[in-house]
């Protein structure tokens, strides 16, 4: 297959993905697991454009498509972390505290706030008839896997990416470091899923290991983010120095999955796609 059609076979495949999670989405807000659907279809989306830049140069109309989806993530970012923070409090609060249950009420009119705003994005016009550009075949170019050295170059810039981060995400007292990490890890994971075809020895469970790493790194920067709203709202707001239950069941529940994080046999997960996956 030739390079342009590979590449315009995946976007088109994404762009379908993203219009079936996005009526989804419409039509219920309320719904955890299509906002979800919606924003990794986004994400999924934009990889592939920064993919396409990547191999075979930016383009503008590309360009417009990106900014119009980042956009997109925002509000779908606020609504998911929202959802996240509710169901984290479900699961590891102890009930009979109320400053635990006074946070717990703000998180809950946070989620029907992002919910409206959502809804009223998702069914404007605009939204529904966003459109990505295709690239066209351009007769006699390289082959799918004739442009598996220069994909596996801009993976290689992207994993040197977040790996910079690394030293520092492992200092439990350094949350902005390991926030750094799992953003520019995502990139990589995203642009990696895009170009696996390219590898042979790429398989699923490549795949299950990068997602996976990115869910646990998400599931500490959640606990970080509540951490941190819950003490200045207890602070803040109720006017209290003690922690409530909620800070402490969080700070165990991190502590637990940042062991996790420390025990992964990182070089295991990262090896370079033509090599070891």
């Amino acid at each position: 297959m030739e390079a342009a059609a590979f590449l315009a076979e995946s976007g088109r495949a994404r762009l379908g993905r993203f219009r079936e999670c996005l009526d989804r989405a419409a039509a219920n807000p309320a719904s955890e697991k299509a906002v979800h659907d919606l924003r990794v279809a986004i994400r999924r989306i934009l990889a592939w454009i920064g993919v396409l830049d990547a191999l075979r140069g930016p383009g503008r109309r590309r360009r417009e498509a990106r900014l119009r989806l980042e956009a997109l993530m925002s509000p779908l970012g606020k609504l998911r972390d929202a959802h996240v923070k509710r169901d984290r409090i479900r699961t590891i609060v102890p009930k009979g505290d109320e400053p635990s249950f006074l946070y717990a009420v703000q998180v809950a009119s946070d989620i029907l706030r992002w919910e409206a705003r959502v809804r009223n994005l998702l069914g404007t016009p605009s939204t529904r008839r966003l459109k990505v550009p295709f690239p066209r075949p351009a007769g006699g170019s390289r082959g799918r896997f004739g442009i598996a050295a220069p994909a596996e170059k801009f993976l290689g810039k992207l994993e040197r990416g977040f790996l910079k981060h690394l030293e520092a995400a492992l200092d439990p007292t350094r949350p902005e470091a390991l926030h750094r990490m799992r953003l520019a890890f995502k990139k990589y994971r995203y642009a990696a899923e895009v170009l696996l075809p390219l590898f042979p020895k790429a398989t699923e469970k490549t795949a299950k290991r990068l997602h996976d790493f990115q869910t646990l790194l998400g599931t500490i920067h959640d606990c970080d983010v509540v951490l941190a709203e819950a003490a200045s709202f207890r602070r803040d707001i109720l006017g209290l120095e003690k922690e409530c239950a909620l800070e402490i069941a969080f700070r165990a529940f991190r502590e637990r999955k940042f062991r996790e994080f420390r025990g992964l046999k990182l070089h295991f997960l990262f090896a370079s796609p033509n090599v070891k996956w």
